[in-house]
């Protein structure tokens, strides 16, 4: 089949939507070979924080002398991104190559499903030691969840997905503990409640809950991915990262701050930290994919705006995502549809433009910018 023939095939999965389950996976797994006992592979999942600790996990690895592979979604820019080996995005060859043998299973796979395997097949095949594989959706029923694995984090936990994944945080909190597996090293980052660690430790009995010092999103990411080496028996050399959409800071004739923070407690945490960066000139650009409680995700940039209010203020709607982007999420706010033209669109001069509330916002404008997606350290 073509190379466009194979790119057809896994876009069209797409259609299937989300099917959380085990044993399509499994069965391919199988089929394959099982790449994934040829690497020692390190589970991840939370409701916020587990790409960064991913991120951080990678950095701290490659830098002790280890070939790390990295699995991730969803993607900012092109599906390669989801696969990355000591950091940087496979080549789109790399990618078809391991899409083919996945196709050529002839199984009925998800989106989701195809790029978890082909990852698996394309960090083997390049003589990767570890593989960090980050959790799509919940933990239990994650495809991710097949894998063999050395080692599990669970990063902080919030209400989310509730019609798939429980409507309370100790339900949500749960299936995400639910990575673990018996006799592997757990590290989860401590809820602060004592219901929600209980419901925890009904699924991760050996679990070791660790309670982070108040720091930023990525020095806590930091401290849990050192941690989980230190528990797993790695080396871990640690250094300050650039992780793509994440508190990241592009200087130039412009300067940007992007920041992916996509559900209410993301938002709550992630604004006091931009808060601390703004100079007095500043402008804001805000999307975001449809809310369960759209007044709790804006609450912390309503106060922010008050507190500190921009030069300019437009809303857009990010594109590419898995929905919609919302329509003029706050009203009598300039709006335009296309994130490149809102920000194009920003006419008075300021020393810092913030873009944030959807990873797949910050994707877009990080596309029209030209900027590059790999982990930096």
């Amino acid at each position: 089949m073509s190379e466009n023939g194979l790119r057809e095939w896994l876009f069209a999965s797409k259609s299937k939507g989300m099917s959380l389950g085990l044993s399509r996976v499994n069965a391919a797994l199988e089929a394959l070979g099982r790449p994934d006992r040829d690497m020692d592979c390190i589970h991840v999942a939370g409701s916020n924080g587990k790409g960064s600790a991913c991120a951080q996990l990678v950095a701290g690895l490659v830098r002790a002398g280890y070939r790390v592979g990295m699995f991730s979604s969803p993607h900012l820019i092109q599906v390669e991104e989801r696969v990355r080996i000591d950091g940087k995005s496979i080549s789109p060859q790399d990618f078809d190559d391991g899409l083919k043998q996945v196709k050529d299973l002839q199984l009925d796979l998800t989106f989701f499903e195809i790029t978890y395997l082909v990852s698996l097949i394309a960090c083997r095949d390049a003589g990767v030691s570890i593989m960090v594989l980050e959790t799509g959706l919940g933990g239990r029923l994650d495809a991710t969840r097949s894998a063999d694995v050395v080692g599990c984090l669970v990063t902080s936990i919030s209400l989310e997905h509730s019609e798939i994944l429980g409507d309370t945080i100790e339900k949500v909190a749960k299936e995400k503990a639910a990575i673990w597996r018996s006799g592997v090293p757990m590290l989860i980052r401590d809820p602060g409640s004592a219901r929600v660690r209980n419901a925890m430790r009904e699924e991760a009995i050996s679990a070791r809950f660790y309670k982070p010092e108040k720091s930023t999103f990525m020095e806590e990411a930091a401290d849990l991915a050192e941690m989980l080496c230190n528990m797993v028996g790695y080396s871990f050399v640690r250094r300050p990262i650039t992780w793509p959409a994440r508190m990241q800071f592009i200087e130039g004739e412009q300067n940007y701050l992007l920041e992916a923070a996509h559900n209410p407690s993301g938002m709550a945490r992630a604004i006091p930290e931009i808060a601390k960066m703004l100079p007095q000139k500043w402008s804001l650009l805000l999307g975001t994919s449809p809310q369960q409680d759209m007044d709790a995700f804006l609450s912390p940039i309503l106060e922010l705006i008050s507190i500190n209010p921009p030069v300019e203020l437009i809303t857009t709607e990010p594109q590419n995502g898995r929905y919609p982007g919302v329509k003029e999420p706050i009203k009598g706010v300039k709006h335009i549809e296309n994130p490149s033209n809102a920000l194009e669109s920003f006419s008075e001069y300021a020393d810092l433009i913030v873009v944030t509330g959807s990873l797949y916002l910050c994707g877009n404008i990080l596309s029209y910018l030209g900027i590059n997606v790999d982990i930096v350290s």
